[in-house]
């Protein structure tokens, strides 16, 4: 510049900021889009309308490209603009950034006035941490490749691709790892499946946030250092003169590599060899490879070991195809654990394209193994990379029928009911969706339990009446109406049919599904989140005994939702435990209406103040309570647990005292599993009948010590049992001992006799029908595939049976998970 060409007056701050930020063609694009985000949020759900983990994700998946984008531009306008100092440029693209994520959540908050909105600060951090982080990041990228590259356009399509393959880089560890979570450093966190509604913002993810923080600082010392202010772009000659910023900028990004590099260690990802070095023991089977945790007893290890390879078989056989590739399942001590190494807490998870099953540990035979072994092997017929059933090879996938395969394949019972009796019962209270409504996402946006069971039932009834051939054809297409040759609505009026005329109901069946089917899909639930960790500090409360705060938590819940008809069953249990009784008759009340609650629920809440009036020495009022209960329509298992209670009250009874001891001890004396196995010990001694003895039996069988489990089960036999279920069920657990204990061909007696009682409930003769399967199987030979011999790794590291204790796990065959109304029970206690 000449000495005659006077410098131009330096621009004050507002003008200088306002002409880059607003009056760009990309920068305005970035802040309409962000905008238009956070409105279209508030229109889809209450579950995305506000501040939380769903908004930050999809905020932190769209802003970034948008935000890098107008980074570059803001830097290749500076070349024509002029800078004063390179911070101005990192000034604007601060201010840049902070408007992109502050005003769409803003919107949200705003809207957190019209719709619940529970966890604010939670909320506010998943933004903070997601799209907060992730955009500045952007921004300042956009700025080092707008610096870097001097044509416009393509410094603005480097910048935009950027964060999209970088988030694409990370949903690729989603197929090459176990892992269902994720974490890119421009988007934050991607919790997983969304059926878990415990997402929680955890140490791993703070550490990677501080890694992200490292990046950013790593980007503004390189463009301090290198970048001209005179030509704002990046310049050699001009960085060597910075060579202290330089040094820095080099130490962060190295930081931010060693960070990489140590991802597995801090929780940022997972892979199959660091999941089974922290398990500790690997089983291989026929087919089959089990990860156990190191300190599982060794029968228990072998006994999952055997089921994966029956599965397998089974499922193969089944369904017609043929599994070449060895399976892989991975059993987890606790969901948390689950969560913590792979992502999943409640919900099981099955990755077919890599051939393996992600469990946590439960009763054996396993309540979910079955079905997720079907997701597996299904996928030899599956399409496309992840080896499901969709269109478009496999790139639109159809959950639908991916659960509904699965389902019809596993074919288990679950609360003494089949899945064509559970559909049929829906379909009775016109709750069941259509089988076109569970097609595609569509499946998604029913409530889980009602898509499972529709989705099963359909393709299991197609199973049994076009064959395993047509059922392949469907999975491999991904849809209904092309392999059954006739339009799906007039397959679903067979169906249906069939379900009316030939599928018998019980008459407690309806009471049951009215109960399980009544949750809304999570998309329409208030607060998930919030209310399942309050839900979770319910529970535990109520087990520690400290019921003043599991009912002041309760009513936290009721305050988000007053329709919870489980928080309220719950919250009237805590207050007749605390002694508060008329207010827990008033709880009980509303949930009697109208409107009524479902009558399980009614149910439950009665169960848990009769417990507490027995613990309190309210016998005769107890018994009124139980018997009451007694005649409603009840499910085998818990019309067993109100006859043993009624036993234990009704006068001149032997032993109640310590059946109380057992299923309502008093809340001021300490109390566990051992001092319950004394209780049931001492009633053994006094009762003449073998209630004593099968209840022993029955904690035996939970903790799979067969062997202990015999003998009682034996004299509870020959003494005979008070009642006819418990008869029946001491019946079915001799069975099971039996195979056990390899006695198969005892085992196989006692379940051919279910088959041929007139009695038995069609759910008992699919699972007797299933042992026998199991008993035939086990008879047979087969060699192990490629040679291998069948063995133990790290053997010394499985102790003895009599060492062992791991945790109960409360699991269904059905996931995702569904959490039925049901009340705490004793800790380490089994229900009869």
């Amino acid at each position: 510049m000449s000495e005659q060409e006077p410098a131009p007056p330096r621009p004050r701050p507002v003008a200088r900021f306002q002409g880059p930020i607003l009056g760009r063609k990309t920068v305005r694009m970035a802040l309409v889009v962000s905008v238009a985000l956070a409105m279209l949020f508030v229109m889809l759900s209450p579950l995305t309308g506000v501040p939380g983990p769903e908004s930050a994700l999809v905020l932190g998946l769209i802003l970034p490209p948008f935000v890098a984008a107008a980074g570059a531009r803001l830097a290749i306008e500076a070349r024509t603009s002029g800078l004063h100092r390179t911070g101005e440029l990192l000034e604007r693209a601060t201010w840049l950034a902070g408007g992109c994520v502050a005003l769409p959540t803003a919107i949200l908050a705003i809207n957190g006035l019209r719709v619940p909105w529970c966890a604010p600060w939670e909320g506010l951090a998943f933004v903070a941490l997601g799209p907060g982080i992730g955009v500045l990041l952007a921004a300042f990228v956009g700025v080092a490749i707008g610096t870097l590259f001097q044509r416009p356009r393509l410094a603005t399509t480097i910048a935009v691709l950027v964060p999209i393959l970088a988030a694409l880089g990370s949903a690729s560890l989603l197929y090459t790892s176990p892992a269902i979570f994720g974490y890119g450093h421009f988007f934050g966190y991607f919790p997983g499946t969304l059926y878990d509604p415990d997402i929680e913002i955890g140490t791993p993810y703070l550490t990677f946030r501080v890694l992200s923080g490292v990046q950013i600082g790593g980007f503004v010392a390189l463009i301090l250092a290198s970048v001209d202010p005179r030509t704002a772009r990046i310049s050699g000659r001009y960085a060597r003169t910075r060579i202290g910023s330089l040094i820095i900028a080099t130490s962060f990004f190295g930081a931010a590599l060693y960070g990489e590099y140590r991802a597995t260690d801090l929780g940022h990802r997972s892979t199959a060899e660091s999941i089974a070095q922290r398990l500790g023991t690997t089983l291989h089977g026929r087919i089959c490879d089990v990860v156990v945790p190191r300190e599982l007893a060794r029968e228990r290890a072998e006994r999952l070991r055997d089921d994966c390879d029956l599965r397998v078989e089974q499922t193969a056989q089944g369904l017609g195809v043929e599994q070449r590739e060895r399976v892989t399942a991975f059993f987890f001590r606790s969901t948390s654990e689950k969560r913590e190494l792979m992502g999943a807490s409640g919900t099981y998870i099955a990755k077919p394209w890599r051939n393996e099953v992600y469990l946590q540990l439960s009763g054996w035979p396993h309540p979910v193994l079955a079905h997720e072994i079907v997701h597996v092997v299904a996928g030899n017929a599956g399409v496309g990379p992840f080896r499901i059933s969709g269109k478009a090879g496999g790139w639109l996938p159809s959950p639908g029928i991916i659960e509904g395969v699965a389902v019809a394949l596993s074919w288990e019972e679950r609360d003494g009911l089949t899945p064509h009796q559970w559909a049929r019962a829906m379909m009775s209270l016109e709750m069941m969706p259509s089988v076109s409504q569970t097609e595609g996402l569509g499946f998604l946006l029913q409530p889980a339990s009602r898509a499972y069971v529709t989705s099963g039932s359909f393709v299991r009834w197609v199973l049994d009446t076009r064959g395993p051939d047509v059922v392949r054809a469907i999975y491999q297409q991904g849809e209904y109406e092309g392999p059954l040759g006739m339009p799906l609505e007039e397959a679903e009026v067979a169906w249906r049919e069939y379900l009316r005329t030939e599928v018998p109901l019980p008459p407690e069946a309806l009471a049951m599904a009215e109960a399980r089917f009544e949750r809304p899909a999570i998309f329409a639930q208030v607060c998930p989140h919030r209310v399942a960790a309050l839900m979770d500090v319910v529970a535990d409360d109520l087990a520690a005994g400290d019921d003043r705060h599991a009912a002041e938590t309760c009513e936290e819940v009721l305050d988000i939702d007053p329709n919870d008809t489980r928080a309220r069953a719950w919250m009237a249990v805590a207050l007749a435990r605390e002694g508060q009784l008329e207010r827990a008759r008033r709880e009980l009340d509303r949930l009697i209406g109208p409107p009524s609650a479902s009558r399980p629920v009614i149910r439950a809440a009665r169960q848990g103040i009769a417990d507490a009036l027995w613990a309190q020495g309210n016998v005769e009022e107890a018994a009124v309570m139980y018997r009451a209960i007694l005649h409603e329509p009840l499910g085998d298992e818990e019309a067993r647990q109100i006859e043993v209670r009624l036993l234990a009250v009704e006068s001149g009874l032997p032993g109640g005292e310590h059946l109380r001891e057992v299923f309502a001890p008093d809340p001021d004396a300490p109390h566990d599993a051992v001092t319950a196995m004394q209780a049931i010990m001492r009633l053994r001694e006094i009762r003449p009948d073998g209630l004593g003895s099968y209840l022993e039996a029955r904690q035996m069988i939970q903790r799979e010590r067969f062997d202990r489990a015999e003998d009682a089960l034996r004299e509870a036999q020959s003494r005979g049992l008070p009642s006819e279920r418990l008869s029946r069920e001491a019946r079915r657990m001799r069975a099971i001992v039996e195979f056990a204990m390899g006695r198969r061909r005892r085992s196989r007696a006692i379940w051919e006799d279910v088959l041929e009682d007139p009695s038995a409930s069609e759910a008992s003769r699919v699972e007797a029908l299933d042992w026998i399967d199991r008993i035939e199987r086990a008879g047979e030979t087969t060699e192990p595939i490629d040679g291998e011999e069948t063995r133990v790794e790290d053997a010394a590291a499985l102790p003895e049976p009599t060492d062992v204790e791991v945790p109960d796990v409360h699991a269904h065959p059905m996931p995702p998970a569904v959490q039925q109304t049901e009340l705490p029970v004793t800790e380490g206690v089994a229900p009869p």
